[in-house]
């Protein structure tokens, strides 16, 4: 007998409940497990995979500007360097007279290089001292050539540091103990009192007390009857160092390759054969003007501008109105670099010539009207200058 259409229906119907009943639930639950993989897999994507961490940062791979490397020193004391040009050879606006801010001269740098994202600070410079000590680049020797006392630290009969400043230097050393010490609260204050014999011989120790050997110094002829002329730069040496003059600039000056665009620094920005900037300067690339302070808004005419990157004279957070202040409470340039301008001056290497060889300081410092601090001037004194006003920043070359 030929089926009906009620048993067709009927057995239609048994078919779909069977299959919804006995296949159904098996998909659910297998796209119930799909989801919970996938809502696990949102939640946690690299579980399960083979993903290796970002490669850290050092100074032979640092390939972007900006980049950081930090170097641990005894403690917890740290120091930072900011990879600031990855180009051999670039063209850039330069201010060749001291007391002369341009921006239509240039020159060209040739090396790839870090800065120190702040200034040498109280805290990092004893630890470098108490390693010469304890290694004998420095003794409590009366009469040697490189004694150390609570009154001073020096080496080939030149002084390095004057400790016998109370009051204005933070940091001192303890005879009984053998010890260098700072004064609480004064930690991240910038180092100062420092001789350019000193800046010198502290980035050779600061070189050898990491990298645990003397093969990658920078400077040499240095002996027991030192005098600066006889000192030897090697460049290619990849130890810490002083920045030359030339590199300081460019670190203060630099806005990368995309204009600016804020406040009057948008309108007034240097680049090739724009406001005056030299024909051979580097295409594509921004400078900021020799008359700003590093990282400002606005010229140095605007003195809350000027303020706002660089500890200067009678500043409203300073207590007593002319003191160092604290690294990186300012804010940075382009770079990230701290205290570019102002807080205190910072030996460079460079010999510049006058009635007799000076070395270069650049900067400025907390002791300098807001209108009078700019990137394009400088000065030239004696290496055996010191006093409150005067610091370091270190270079490294790539």
């Amino acid at each position: 007998m030929k089926p009906g259409p009620f048993y067709t229906y009927r057995f239609f119907t048994h078919t779909v409940l069977n299959f919804l009943f006995r296949v159904l639930p098996i998909g659910i639950m297998l796209a119930s497990c799909s989801l919970n993989d996938w809502l696990l897999q949102l939640a946690d994507p690299v579980k399960d995979q083979d993903v290796p961490p970002p490669p850290q940062i050092t100074f032979s791979n640092a390939s972007m500007v900006g980049q950081t490397v930090t170097v641990s020193l005894a403690g917890s004391s740290s120091l930072k360097m900011v990879y600031t040009n990855n180009r051999e050879g670039i063209t850039f606006p330069y201010s060749p007279n001291h007391n002369t801010p341009v921006d239509t001269e240039k020159t060209t740098l040739t090396r790839k290089f870090f800065l120190s994202e702040t200034e040498v600070t109280n805290a990092q410079a004893i630890k470098v001292l108490q390693w010469a000590l304890n290694t004998g680049k420095i003794m409590t020797s009366p009469g040697a050539h490189n004694e150390v006392n609570a009154m001073q630290v020096k080496y080939g009969n030149q002084l390095l540091v004057d400790l016998n400043q109370p009051g204005q230097i933070r940091i001192g050393f303890n005879p009984s103990t053998q010890t260098f010490w700072v004064e609480p609260g004064y930690e991240n204050h910038p180092m100062n009192f420092i001789t350019w014999y000193g800046a010198i011989l502290f980035c050779n120790w600061l070189t050898e007390m990491i990298d645990g050997h003397s093969n990658n110094l920078v400077y040499s002829g240095i002996d027991t009857t030192w005098t600066h002329e006889e000192t030897v730069v090697d460049y290619s040496k990849t130890g810490f160092r002083l920045p030359s003059g030339a590199e300081w600039e460019f670190a203060a000056r630099y806005l990368g390759t995309y204009p600016p665009s804020s406040l009057n620094l948008s309108t007034q920005y240097i680049a090739q054969n724009l406001r005056g900037g030299h024909p051979d300067l580097t295409p594509g690339y921004c400078w900021t003007p020799a008359n700003y302070a590093s990282g400002a808004l606005k010229d140095n005419s605007y003195e809350a501008e000027t303020r706002a990157v660089a500890w200067c004279i009678q500043d409203p957070q300073m207590p007593y109105g002319e003191d160092p202040m604290p690294v990186k409470t300012k804010n940075p340039n382009q770079l990230g670099l701290y205290d570019m301008s102002g807080n205190v001056w910072e030996w460079c290497f460079d010999l510049y010539m006058s009635v007799q060889p000076f070395r270069v300081l650049r900067g400025h410092s907390f002791s300098d009207n807001p209108q009078d601090v700019n990137l394009g001037v400088w000065v030239a004194v004696t290496p055996t200058s010191y006093d409150m006003t005067i610091g370091l920043r270190l270079a490294r070359t790539q």
